[in-house]
């Protein structure tokens, strides 16, 4: 022990500097990334072997194959370095350090992550060595951030992403501003309800339950002895001319894209359990009415992003036809259907007898290697082309974990093929580059498939942010790593939301310090509609703190349908309330809070006009606890500086902003010769004097206001 406490606090791996792993970030291919282990001098004697080990997924739970090479003695310690095949792929690297005295050390990621160097670990009292890499003891655990919001595992090593060299994303995400809409409940548009899509349903034989008031409650009850389960079959009747004729109002948002939950015909309210994926659902209009809506946000420079929902189908579906709605026959009708092997029938356990979404006999699951199935969704003239060619813009996937990474290959190939320009976007929860399902290691955020991904790990990181779970060293630590574990081109497309059809609204999350979609639905519904105006203030306060910083950072914010009118809710359903138009009622809305709307426009014409915001180099510090500064910039366009301090009082930071170790490019190192005019552009403190800017040799020393975003800008000068 003698020697690992000589070595500890003098041995240092940062991936996130150059100067100790190069390149730092994810690489493409075939790439020979040289990496330096430091030892400060004096503690070298302690030391007499290093090793590498490196380790791979192998599809076989969470255990990696390792394997382990000696690093050669430098001036700075010890150097190595690793030769990337041509296979994408995700390595994951630790350090083992042979001492003087006979002990064993490893060099690993912090537990708890407040930086993106590394710790020595002492086996026995700091955890083990396994095949899963280094695991932690349950004390060293307790030092990570608790609470419902905050951080990712920790990974079982430093990772190297491997991405395809000639992997590209659309030009137009790379920065633009994203509007979710739920179909049914964003605007019903000037005729009111689609009386014929009513009844279209109703002759099908298909519960409709028609809201009569747009400011109704959705449903949300558990159903009864009938029905046991929530059935969402209540609808108010949103439509495409709603959404067409709203499109200036998105537009005023900064918009260029909007992701619209299912519009294909299906039996509920939300659509995931598609019936026909031909055509629209009548209730939402005619397909020539999509063309239209297509065209008028083209008009505006928005693309209408559609949800694909691939993995499964509805049982009540001309596919599966489980209840007999349809004429032709289903695969629920036997062999002769042709789309029986399109589904699963053998080998199944339980009560169902055929395989079906994560146990729902609602949802039927297909079998995606199905070369019908395949050529249907798929192949020429298929379901993705065709509405590509009907003006959608590209596809967001639902659960795109359940989908064979050589399934979404050739689903990319459709897709570009029709239009190079066309969105793909995966649901995935957790980080898409190291993401494992049924055991084996996810490559679709490796260039062959996906652009980008929903984003839900920065949801969590800026909620835990905002409600103390994490602090800003924490913070900056994850984005860090985002930045370096996604593919740079990924990256820059990447789904920032912070509210979702599938989670709590944020405004919500922020007044209850916390989540709220795990619980029961009554007690969800009573908490929220407990929460009081001193309650929202707060939360309006850290909305605004964490949605400008939001706006901030590389990827593309995502706004969910009412989150800029202060809407309330738990999870689903609740959070799939209407839209709370001024004109669908004089009275607020018991389930607003504070309107934040001109917030929203203002933020969002701001960095849909600012190059840097939308496509800058991108470099974060944490010079307290509190604060986090970012810097965006474009070597001959301009630079932007936003600051958010979190603490309940004004806080006076500083920072070295020309540091190589900040992470900005070489060519565009913040340099104080060629800075000019700097002023402040925006704000969610009540007041604009209460912030300020100071820069001496590239030192920058800001004074941001309690529970609030600044972000500041300045010329590049010749």
């Amino acid at each position: 022990m003698a020697d690992f406490e000589r070595v500890k606090w003098a041995v240092s791996h940062d991936p996130y500097k150059a100067g100790d792993r190069m390149p730092s970030g994810a690489v493409p291919a075939g790439t020979i990334v040289h990496f330096t282990l430091r030892i400060e001098p004096n503690a070298r004697n302690a030391v007499t072997q290093a090793v590498v080990m490196t380790g791979e997924r192998t599809g076989n739970g969470s255990a990696l194959a390792w394997s382990e090479s000696t690093l050669t003695a430098s001036d700075e310690g010890y150097a190595g370095f690793l030769a990337i095949d041509a296979a994408p792929h995700v390595v994951f690297y630790a350090f083992r350090l042979h001492l003087a005295d006979g002990g064993l050390a490893y060099y690993v990621p912090r537990v708890d992550e407040r930086a993106t160097a590394g710790e020595l670990v002492c086996p026995g009292p700091d955890g083990e060595w396994t095949s899963r890499g280094w695991v932690f003891s349950e004390e060293r655990m307790s030092e990570r951030p608790s609470g419902g919001f905050g951080l990712a595992e920790v990974l079982p090593g430093f990772q190297v992403t491997v991405y395809e060299p000639a992997f590209a994303t659309p030009s137009w995400m790379q920065g633009a501003i994203l509007y979710q809409i739920f179909p049914d409940r964003f605007a019903r548009g000037p005729l009111g309800v689609r009386e014929d899509g009513l009844e279209y349903h109703k002759q099908m034989g298909r519960p409709v339950r028609l809201h009569e008031s747009w400011s109704d409650q959705v449903e949300w009850q558990e159903g009864n002895a009938d029905k046991p389960t929530f059935d969402p079959v209540d609808f108010f009747g949103g439509r495409f001319d709603g959404i067409r004729r709203k499109l200036p109002y998105i537009a005023s948002l900064g918009v260029e894209a909007i992701y619209l939950n299912p519009i294909v015909e299906a039996r509920s309210n939300h659509r995931y359990d598609t019936a026909d994926y031909e055509h629209v659902d009548p209730l939402l209009g005619t397909d020539e009415e999509f063309e239209q809506l297509t065209k008028e946000a083209a008009d505006l420079g928005i693309r209408i992003v559609l949800d694909a929902v691939l993995s499964h189908t509805g049982d009540d579906s001309r596919y599966f036809n489980a209840l007999g709605t349809y004429d032709e026959l289903g695969a629920a009708q036997g062999g002769k259907s042709p789309y029986f092997k399109w589904f699963d029938f053998e080998c199944i356990s339980g009560h169902v007898p055929y395989r079906c979404w994560w146990g729902d006999p609602s949802l039927p699951e297909v079998n995606e290697r199905d070369l019908s199935w395949q050529n249907y969704i798929l192949g020429e003239n298929g379901i993705l082309e065709r509405w590509l060619k009907a003006g959608a813009g590209g596809y967001r996937l639902d659960v795109a974990d359940e989908i064979p990474d050589d399934v979404l290959e050739r689903l990319r190939t459709c897709v570009k093929a029709i239009d190079p320009q066309a969105a793909i976007i995966g649901e995935v929860w957790e980080d898409a580059t190291s993401k494992e399902s049924y055991g084996t290691p996810r490559t679709y955020a490796l260039g062959s498939a996906l652009d980008s991904v929903m984003n839900y790990p920065l949801r969590s990181a800026l909620l835990g942010f905002a409600l103390g779970t994490i602090d800003a060293h924490q913070l900056a630590t994850f984005l860090r790593l985002q930045q370096i574990n996604y593919p740079p081109q990924l990256h820059a497309c990447l789904m920032n939301l912070l509210s979702s059809h599938d989670v709590e609204r944020v405004r919500s999350a922020l007044a209850l310090n916390g989540p709220v979609k795990h619980l029961a639905r009554e007690e969800q519904l009573k908490l929220v509609e407990s929460i009081t105006p001193e309650q929202d203030e707060i939360a309006t306060g850290l909305q605004r703190m964490i949605v400008a910083l939001l706006y901030a950072l590389p990827g593309m914010p995502s706004i969910y349908y009412g989150d800029e009118r202060g809407l309330q809710s738990g999870g689903d359903p609740f959070c799939r309330a209407t839209f709370p138009w001024p004109e669908e009622g004089s009275l607020p809305r018991a389930d607003c809070g504070r309107d934040l709307t001109g917030f929203y426009q203002e933020l969002g014409q701001l960095r849909k006009g600012t190059p840097e915001l939308r496509t800058g180099a991108f470099a974060c510090a944490a010079p307290s606890e509190d604060v986090l500064c970012v810097i965006r910039i474009r070597e001959d366009e301009g630079i932007t500086v936003a600051a958010t301090n979190r603490g309940a009082k004004p806080s006076t930071v500083a920072f070295d902003a020309s540091s190589p170790n900040l992470g900005l490019p070489a060519g565009c190192r913040w340099d104080v010769r060629h800075v000019a005019n700097v002023r402040q552009v925006f704000t969610t403190a009540p007041t604009e004097d209460d912030a300020s800017f100071d820069n001496e040799d590239g030192i920058i020393c800001v004074t941001v206001p309690a529970c609030s975003t600044v972000l500041w800008q300045a010329d590049i000068a010749e």
